[in-house]
Formats: structure tokens, C-alpha cells, sequence
């Protein structure tokens, strides 16, 4: 039986897996908490103020960095299930 579970593979299916703890534990959890904070000051009137624009623009970075870490992921995971596929069909190495 061939080595199902190539070095591509294994690095890809690592990367994917680190960058959807780096999500999971830090990036989420800390977007959702700014998110909250910039909601508590919609509500109470203080939209135009320099901490709303500060929380704005940190909760844009943070958005911004897991959509990214997310596409990574899911790049990593494809690239996993290709070699997968090409190697339980006996197909050509990708």
C-alpha cells in the first residue's frame, strides 16, 4: 500500500489545524470581545467618539486577520484531501 499520508500532506494538515487553534483560542475570542465593547458604545450614543474609532479599527484588524487564518486553513485542508484522494485512487502524485 502506498504512503497515503505524504509529507505535503502532513504540513498542510498541521497548518490547518495550528491556524484554526490560533482562531479558535485567541483571534475569536478577543475580535468578539472588542465587537461587544464597540455595541456597548453604539448603544449608549458615543459613535463619534476616539475609542469608538479606535475599537472600530481593532476590530477590523482582528476580523480581518481571522478571515485570513480561515482561508489558511481551508487551503490547508484542500491541499490535505487532494494528496488523500490522489493517493487512495492510485492516481499520479500531485
Amino acid at each position: 500500500m502506498p504512503d497515503v499520508l505524504s509529507k505535503t500532506s502532513e504540513v498542510s494538515l498541521f497548518i490547518a489545524f495550528v491556524t484554526t487553534l490560533l482562531n479558535l483560542l485567541y483571534l475569536e475570542p478577543k475580535s468578539t470581545r472588542v465587537m461587544f465593547d464597540r455595541y456597548s458604545l453604539e448603544d449608549d450614543g458615543k459613535r463619534e467618539t476616539e475609542e469608538y474609532s479606535k475599537l472600530a479599527k481593532n476590530f477590523g484588524k482582528l476580523h480581518g486577520i481571522s478571515s485570513l487564518t480561515n482561508l489558511v486553513s481551508l487551503c490547508g485542508g484542500v491541499v490535505h484531501g487532494v494528496r488523500l484522494a490522489s493517493g487512495l485512487a492510485g492516481g499520479l502524485a500531485v
